[in-house]
């Protein structure tokens, strides 16, 4: 009797340790840098050499976290806005915008407490330009 006992036990311990949580199947992410989230306002957008920031004064970018998900809100140059979701490489390096299934890529980015850098393509007049960002807490 007291040999069926213990064998149920060990097969209901055999039955229930599966279900434990393995740290394995569930990695936790990456945590977010927390000087990235904030609301960003321009401070110098640079088109090679030439300043043209006085051309992206509405520019807004907010950037935020709650419950794992990640949205944003940018005020473009020409005060429309978009939202969306937003990613960031676990290098830090590039953040990936993602709005009605378009995506717009920061590259080259720099995050401090007080500036978020970055280059991304905008459409200029004579086409798609490459601009230098420099933004700070608005």
């Amino acid at each position: 009797m007291k040999v069926s006992y213990i064998w149920g036990l060990i097969m209901v311990a055999l039955l229930v340790m599966p279900a434990c949580n393995n740290s394995n199947d569930n990695p936790t992410p990456n945590p977010i840098n927390p000087n990235l989230l904030n609301i960003w306002k321009v401070a110098q957008v640079l088109e090679g050499s030439l300043d043209v920031s006085s051309e992206f004064s509405q520019y807004r970018l907010t950037l935020a976290e709650a419950s794992g998900n990640k949205t944003f809100t940018l005020i473009k140059r020409d005060g429309t806005s978009l939202t969306g979701s937003w990613d960031i490489s676990a290098d830090e390096t590039t953040i990936t915008l993602t709005a009605s299934g378009n995506t717009i890529t920061f590259n080259s980015v720099s995050i401090t407490a007080g500036e978020l850098k970055y280059t991304a393509e905008e459409q200029g007049k004579t086409g798609t330009v490459n601009l230098s960002f420099t933004l700070i807490p608005a």
